[in-house]
């Protein structure tokens, strides 16, 4: 499977990550949001050479062709007619050709950004470097009271750096009793990454997701991986998975096949609603844009979450997600529990997160 990646727009936050769709790729670093890009001016030949080299990528490169027209048609009628004219601004400019975008395609994922600093190809080093000091997305790892196993993520990093970091988290929770994956903050990664953390909760070989990339006109397929660095969670064991708002990309991703494979049970609110996979591509020496390049097809559901989001099992406010999930694990792991001194303790505690 190439190194596509299903990333939050946030991606664009860390310049210099544009990829070539013909050749094999190498995996992308997506961060959290930061602060925004420093401002600055922008010219009418600016503008033009923005447009122009956006109107060409998604040409040739964005999932769906008929609407690459569209908007292609679109943005250089808003120029011609001086739309961005009174936009001296270079962020008020980016901001308003991507509302221009969205309100045409409803694609999450499309986006342009400034930066300030000039946009090179050696600043792709700066991601990894961003990715190896987050511990490659794996925020937090732990064994928490009443043998309840927790990860949390905020994002799927380098498939490489993130196998071995997940098979460490894998071996410390491997014996917990049930599992709670918080994806609450988490923002997107690569595709790769999902699949492989995918792969620790179900059977090997497990169909999880296709991926149609219009370019090439091909459908890849996500299995479930064999062998592994760690413990497979045992499938008789309860999982939760918490979303919310920012809840984005490759991270809805996971969450999407967890439910659809029946593996987990998700908790909390409507996540962001970004299925399409992409890459950054460079338009100006100050201007990338994020072009959807495919689309996910889960080969359950046939769909994807696309504009919708994923829809939790059990709708409550993002804040309370972790303690229901607390709540639902102790209520199945206290009807299998034989020790009446841990019974009692389970049940008080269920008492306190009701």
């Amino acid at each position: 499977m190439s190194n596509h990646a299903l990333l939050a727009l946030v991606l664009l936050a860390t310049s210099g990550c544009s990829r070539e769709l013909a050749a094999p790729r190498p995996p992308e670093a997506p961060k959290p949001p930061g602060p925004p890009e420093d401002d600055g001016p922008i010219t009418a030949a600016e503008r033009t050479a923005v447009i122009d080299a956006l109107a060409a990528a998604l040409e040739q490169h964005y999932v769906f062709a008929d609407k690459a027209v569209l908007v292609d048609k679109a943005l250089h009628d808003h120029l011609a007619r001086g739309d961005y004219t009174k936009l001296a601004s270079a962020n008020a400019f980016a901001e308003t050709v991507t509302a221009d975008m969205r309100a045409l395609v409803h694609d999450k994922h499309l986006e342009i950004r400034y930066f300030a600093e000039p946009i090179g190809p050696e600043q792709g080093g700066e991601q990894a470097a961003e990715m190896q000091y987050n511990n490659q997305g794996i925020f937090d790892v732990r064994r928490m009271r009443f043998n309840i196993g927790y990860l949390n993520f905020f994002a799927f990093g380098d498939p490489g750096p993130f196998a071995e970091k997940l098979a460490a988290a894998m071996q410390l929770v491997h014996d917990t009793q049930s599992l709670i994956v918080d994806l609450r903050e988490c923002h997107g990664g690569n595709t790769d990454a999902v699949t492989l953390a995918e792969s620790y909760l179900v059977p090997a070989n497990t169909h999880l997701l296709d991926m149609y990339t219009r370019a090439t006109d091909t459908t890849e397929r996500a299995i479930a991986a064999a062998d592994l660095a760690g413990p497979r969670y045992g499938a008789d064991k309860p999982v939760f998975v918490l979303i919310g708002e920012d809840t984005a990309s490759g991270c809805e991703a996971f969450a999407y096949a967890m439910q659809a494979q029946k593996r987990a049970t998700v908790i909390g609110a409507n996540s962001a609603g970004a299925a399409y996979f992409g890459d950054p591509r460079r338009l100006t020496d100050h201007f990338m844009a994020f072009v959807p390049v495919g689309r996910p097809i889960d080969p359950i559901t046939h769909g994807d979450w696309e504009g919708t989001g994923v829809t939790p099992q059990i709708v409550v406010a993002p804040e309370k997600a972790l303690g229901v999930a607390e709540r639902k694990s102790l209520q199945i792991l206290e009807s299998r529990e034989t020790s009446q001194r841990r019974k009692g303790a389970m049940r008080k505690r269920i008492a306190e997160l009701n």
